[in-house]
């Protein structure tokens, strides 16, 4: 179906609305991004910023429905990218790929980690992640890579460990795709020294 001219220019506002919010909640944080703020980022009136968002509370819903949009697929593809490789192979790719697409969307992420309390219904990221995790580390057992008596728990380790490095990340400017490398050398070598 072709989009109408008028159709397109709406969709266009949007994003610029929803791009301007972004930037400015990331920057300032949710309550200091004034939506007049918001408005003349995005270049539009703040009647305009109306005629797309009914309010406050509309706007933050919008970005978060749209950024899970576009993030779910590439969190997706991280989960599946190399499901036919070797554990330790398909967990590096999955590690490089799931950080790529998180510093994709660092604006957001620090957005939604420090509005936890917003996400909207029905947001299936954590869900996915840990699901994603789990099928790794049940290849990982079946390979005899991880022991069976760690994999209950290793999952959850291993989710909350990438969004603890996230939220350090965040917090002091780092790249997070320089992580990946590191967190696979921890879950497969542990953090232990060599013995001398």
């Amino acid at each position: 179906m072709r989009r109408t001219v008028r159709e397109t220019m709406r969709e266009t506002v949007r994003v610029a609305i929803l791009d301007a919010a972004e930037e400015l909640i990331a920057k300032h944080g949710l309550h200091a991004a004034a939506l007049v703020q918001i408005a003349k980022r995005a270049g539009v009136a703040v009647g305009t910023l109306y005629n797309y968002f009914t309010d406050r509370d509309a706007l933050i819903r919008g970005l978060f429905e749209s950024r899970r949009t576009t993030l779910r697929p590439k969190l997706l593809a991280a989960i599946h990218a190399g499901a036919d490789l070797p554990f330790e192979p398909r967990l590096r790719l999955f590690m490089h790929e799931l950080l790529a697409a998180f510093e994709s969307h660092r604006g957001f992420l620090k957005i939604a980690i420090e509005n936890e309390h917003l996400v909207p219904p029905g947001s299936t990221t954590a869900q996915d992640l840990l699901a994603g995790v789990t099928a790794l580390i049940t290849a990982g057992v079946r390979e005899g890579v991880i022991a069976a008596d760690k994999a209950e728990l290793l999952p959850l380790v291993v989710t909350g460990a990438i969004k603890a490095i996230i939220v350090q990340r965040l917090q002091d400017g780092g790249e997070l795709t320089g992580d990946a490398d590191a967190i696979v050398a921890i879950l497969l070598d542990g953090i232990r020294s060599a013995a001398p």
